[in-house]
C-alpha cells in the first residue's frame, strides 16, 4: 500500500512506527526537518519537507497514486484541505485529525465527505470514551474494543483480597465461564508474560481477559465482589479534554466536581454545565484544596491538566489521601511507558496514541495488522486472518497452542465471536486477535503463511 502521513509528531511517528513494513510505501510530510530526520534515522520512510497543505507537495509526495492519506497535523485546515486534495486524485481512505467537528452541518448536507473525509479523528474526544469505559468497574484498568459489538480485551488489577489471586487457571471454579473468556496476557512487576494452565494469579497482576462483554462483567463479578459503582468524581482542569469529559460524566449521572486554578476558565464552564457540577478554585497540587474537593471519599479522581508533571503529581497526591481510582491524561510520548509503573495511578491515557489506535482500527487488517496499541506494556493487539494455505487452518487449537509465543484471544468467523477453547478447529478467514510483542509476532505470522509446497 501506498500511504501519505503528514505531520510527523507523536501521532504521525507512532503510526510511521507501525505502518512501517515490506507491504506498505509510507512518505512522511513535515515542515520541521528535525522531526522528519528524527524518523528517517530509525525507519525507512521517505520524507519530505514542506507544507502539508500544499497541493505540489502532495504531488510530490504522490498523491497520484496514493491509496491512503492520513492528515494528523496539529493545525485542523491544512488537514482537511489536504483531504480534499487526495480525495481530487481518487485515493482511497482519507484520515483527518480534527480538534473539533465545528466545521461540519449534517443537516444541511455539509458532511465531512463532501470535504473529502473518510475517517475523523478527534484525539480528546476518543480520550473521553477511553476514561468512561474504565469507570465501569473499579479493578479495569484498560479496555481494547472491537467492531463486533460486544468482543473484547480488557485488563483487570487482582486484588489481594480478589478471590482470583492465588488461583491456578486450571483450578478456575466455573468452568463454564471459563470457557467463554480467555486470560491473553498478564502484566507482573512491569512485565508481560503469557499465561498458560498452570499459571497461578498473584495479587498486583494486571490480567488481559478476551471475550464478550456479558463473559467479562461475570469474570469480573467474581474477582470483585465487593465492587461499588463509582458515583462521586473529581476533575482537575478545565481544559478542552476536562471541559468534554465533565460534560459527559453528568449526562452518564456522575456527581463531578472541578478542580480550576483559573477562576475565569471554571466560572465559564460552570456556566454551561449549571448547578449539577461544583467548582473548586485552587491549585491541584495543594493538599488543603483537594480535602476541600473531598478526595477522600471520592470514587474516582482524573486529571486532565495540560501539564503531564502536575498531573502525575496530582494523583500520586490523591491516592495517598484515600481516592478509591485514580487516572492521569499526559501528553508527552515519554510518559506512556512510565505511568504503568507508577503505584499510586491505576490508569493512564494519552490521547495522541488513543489518536492512533483510532486510525488503525480504520484502516483495517489489509493495511496494518495492528489493531491497538496497548497503554500498559510495551505489547500490541493484533489481528490475523486464516488462509486455506496457512498451516494452522484445519488444525485444533490444542494442536498449535504449544508452539504459539502467545495466546489466541479472540476468533471471529461469519461475524460470531467463536469460544476460544483446545477443540476449536480453525477454518479459512477466521479473524485471529491476539496480544504480542512485534518480536513475537514474527514467529506467530508463520502459522499464519502459505505452506511451503517444496523444502
Amino acid at each position: 500500500m501506498n500511504i501519505i502521513l503528514l505531520g510527523a509528531g507523536e501521532v504521525g511517528k507512532q503510526l510511521a512506527y507501525t505502518l512501517c513494513n515490506k507491504d506498505n510505501n509510507i512518505v512522511v510530510v513535515d515542515s520541521s526537518i528535525k522531526l522528519l530526520n528524527r524518523l528517517k534515522d530509525k525507519l525507512d520512510v521517505m520524507t519530505i519537507r514542506g507544507d502539508c497543505a500544499n497541493f505540489n507537495v502532495l504531488v510530490e509526495a504522490g498523491i497520484r497514486n496514493a491509496d491512503i492519506l492520513i492528515a494528523t497535523t496539529g493545525n485542523d485546515g491544512p488537514n482537511i484541505l489536504a483531504c480534499q486534495v487526495a480525495k481530487h486524485f481518487n485515493v482511497k481512505k482519507t484520515v483527518c485529525r480534527l480538534t473539533t467537528g465545528d466545521y461540519f452541518a449534517g443537516n444541511h448536507g455539509y458532511t465531512p465527505a463532501v470535504l473529502g473525509i473518510d475517517r475523523l479523528i478527534f484525539p480528546e474526544e476518543e480520550c473521553v470514551k477511553r476514561i468512561i469505559g474504565v469507570l465501569e468497574y473499579n479493578i479495569i484498568v484498560e479496555k481494547v474494543v472491537f467492531k463486533h459489538s460486544k468482543a473484547q480485551i480488557t485488563a483487570i488489577r487482582i486484588s489481594r483480597s480478589s478471590p482470583l489471586s492465588d488461583v491456578r487457571i486450571h483450578d478456575f471454579p466455573d468452568a463454564h465461564l471459563l470457557s467463554k473468556i480467555r486470560f491473553s496476557a498478564i502484566i507482573r512487576d512491569q512485565k508481560l508474560i503469557m499465561p498458560h494452565g498452570n499459571t497461578i494469579f498473584a495479587a498486583g497482576d494486571e490480567v488481559y481477559v478476551a471475550g464478550d462483554k456479558d463473559s467479562i462483567d461475570s469474570l469480573i463479578s467474581f474477582a470483585d465482589p465487593n465492587y461499588l459503582p463509582v458515583k462521586n468524581i473529581i476533575l482537575v482542569g478545565a481544559t478542552r479534554i476536562g471541559k468534554n469529559l465533565a460534560g459527559k460524566l453528568i449526562t452518564h449521572g456522575y456527581s463531578v466536581r472541578l478542580i480550576e486554578e483559573s477562576a475565569k476558565k471554571g466560572e465559564e464552564l460552570l456556566d454551561a454545565l449549571g448547578e449539577n457540577l461544583m467548582v473548586i478554585h485552587g491549585d491541584p497540587t495543594d493538599g488543603d484544596v483537594l480535602d476541600e474537593a473531598g478526595v477522600g471519599v471520592c470514587d474516582a479522581f482524573i486529571s486532565t491538566s495540560d501539564d503531564d508533571e502536575e498531573n502525575i503529581l496530582t494523583c500520586i497526591l490523591a491516592k495517598k489521601k484515600g481516592a478509591q481510582k485514580v487516572i492521569t491524561i499526559t501528553n508527552k510520548a515519554e510518559y506512556v511507558d512510565i505511568v504503568p509503573g507508577i503505584s499510586g495511578i491505576d490508569c493512564g491515557f494519552n490521547p495522541k496514541l488513543v489518536a492512533v489506535n483510532s486510525v488503525l482500527n480504520f484502516l483495517g487488517t489489509e493495511t496494518a495488522r495492528v489493531h491497538a496499541i496497548l497503554q500498559r506494556t510495551t505489547a500490541y493487539v493484533y489481528e490475523l486472518t486464516v488462509k486455506s494455505s496457512s498451516p494452522i487452518c484445519g488444525k485444533k487449537i490444542s494442536d498449535y497452542e504449544r508452539t504459539l509465543p502467545v495466546i489466541l484471544s479472540l476468533v471471529f468467523r461469519d461475524g460470531k465471536i467463536m469460544p476460544v477453547t483446545g477443540e476449536l478447529e480453525l477454518k479459512a478467514e477466521d479473524q485471529i486477535a491476539a496480544i504480542a510483542t512485534p518480536h513475537d509476532i514474527k514467529q506467530l505470522e508463520q502459522h499464519f503463511k502459505k505452506k511451503r509446497l517444496f523444502l
